[in-house]
């Protein structure tokens, strides 16, 4: 049996372990903190009286890594699964509309959705309808040089078509502004989401915690394969003889022997261990705030709403408790907790005015560096899973799956992986 030594305990290299211990592959997978998730965790909040998770993870019908992953693991039955596509939209005068999609033939249900929406006048309607059919013979590899903004605004999108839909997708998506993100990143997105089938736009949101949803099950998975998981373990040096590994040296003890090492950590973590990788690159970081507010009451009846002209951008509604996102929050992360929760606080009382009365807790969480800033320039030279040693690949939602920083680029990272190294057995036989 062939021997894997897997080094990081994220999404990233809980999918590499998961694909290559299902192929029966002999697999060590060592992890430098206390817990396996790495940015996808939960934690047990008394005053909520439930588990909180650090932050809401949009999934949608289109993230095929990710489902093909949960069932893997018997972990699919954990998400909720809408009938149609919606979007639930706040307006700071207390009005709500949605943009949803039909129940007719696909793509006419999203068309006729898009129609019917009365947000936008005939102009709007009009050119996002022309840009989403557009789309199906867009070649992205054309908008490399072009950022979101540029593109939009070459394909003449309006003012409220930008900011009620393509900014909602996009900031959402890619965790960041569009006047920087990458138009070809980007176009890819909308292509998997609008042009993949009837369910690839649906809005997925777990009904269980992350930890129950991701984590246990994939541990569950790994130590019925008999995998050996290794938490406190921090890969310290890295020794190579020729192009290939040799040793791996961590805190507590050496690896060698092995037949492939993945290193499945922080882009910046690998730099840390002086191997540099081709091309050479340098990723900036952008924040995501989560605040968790318990609620005396809660008047929403709907699983989310988008604040529209709002420091908020998403309201997930839990029940006795909402979970606010802000993402690409760069202005916000500086400022204290303190300062976060009074400004919020104001901002929802535009939104819902007396929700300030019916506040119980309030919890804030800070993901400095949540996901990479998917600037073109990044883009167009990210780094890919293989590299100039032999035995050595590389996973994380920063390699070149093609994706944005995300749990399906995570994952997708992993099976990829995992799938070079299945292949480059087979082909030694």
């Amino acid at each position: 049996m062939r021997k894997v030594l897997i080094i990081g305990g994220g999404l990233a290299g809980l999918s590499a372990a998961v694909y290559l211990s299902h192929n029966k592959f002999n697999v060590t997978l060592i992890e430098s903190t206390r817990r396996l998730g790495g940015k996808v965790y939960s934690f047990y909040e008394q005053a909520f009286n439930s588990y909180l998770d650090n932050g809401q993870h949009i999934l949608l019908g289109c993230y095929d890594e990710t489902l093909n992953f949960l069932r893997l693991i018997s972990a699919f039955d954990s998400l909720e699964i809408p009938k149609n596509f919606s979007l639930n939209y706040l307006f700071d005068n207390q009005k709500y509309s949605e943009l949803k999609t039909l129940n007719i033939f696909h793509p006419f249900n999203l068309l006729l959705g898009f129609i019917s929406f009365i947000e936008f006048d005939i102009f709007d309607k009009l050119s996002i309808l022309k840009l989403l059919i557009k789309l199906r013979f867009i070649d992205s590899d054309n908008l490399s040089n072009l950022t979101v903004k540029e593109w939009l605004e070459i394909e003449k999108q309006s003012k409220k078509s930008i900011s009620l839909f393509w900014e909602v997708i996009a900031v959402g998506a890619l965790n960041s502004s569009t006047e920087i993100a990458s138009a070809k990143l980007f176009c890819d997105i909308l292509k998997k989401i609008f042009w993949t089938n009837k369910d690839a736009y649906k809005i997925l949101l777990p009904k269980k915690s992350l930890q129950d949803t991701f984590i246990n099950p994939a541990y569950e998975f790994l130590e019925r394969n008999k995998a050996k998981i290794l938490l406190s373990e921090k890969c310290e040096k890295i020794i190579f003889q020729g192009n290939e590994i040799k040793k791996v040296i961590t805190n507590k003890r050496v690896f060698e022997d092995y037949d492939f090492y993945v290193f499945a950590i922080p882009f910046y973590s690998l730099k840390s261990l002086g191997f540099t990788v081709q091309p050479e690159i340098n990723f900036n970081y952008s924040p995501i705030l989560n605040l968790y507010i318990k609620l005396k009451e809660n008047s929403l009846t709907k699983s989310h709403y988008i604040l529209v002209n709002s420091l908020i951008h998403w309201i997930f509604n839990k029940g006795d408790f909402i979970n606010i996102t802000i993402s690409n929050a760069a202005e916000l992360n500086h400022k204290s907790k303190e300062k976060i929760e009074s400004l919020i606080i104001e901002e929802l009382e535009r939104f819902l005015p007396g929700i300030k009365q019916k506040i119980l807790k309030v919890i804030v969480i800070k993901e400095k560096q949540a996901t990479f800033i998917p600037t073109k320039e990044v883009i167009n030279n990210r780094p890919s899973l293989e590299n100039k040693i032999n035995n050595m690949f590389l996973a994380g939602d920063w390699t070149n799956t093609k994706l944005p920083s995300t749990i399906e680029g995570a994952i997708k990272s992993g099976r990829i992986c995992a799938n070079k190294i299945i292949e480059e057995l087979y082909s030694k036989l």
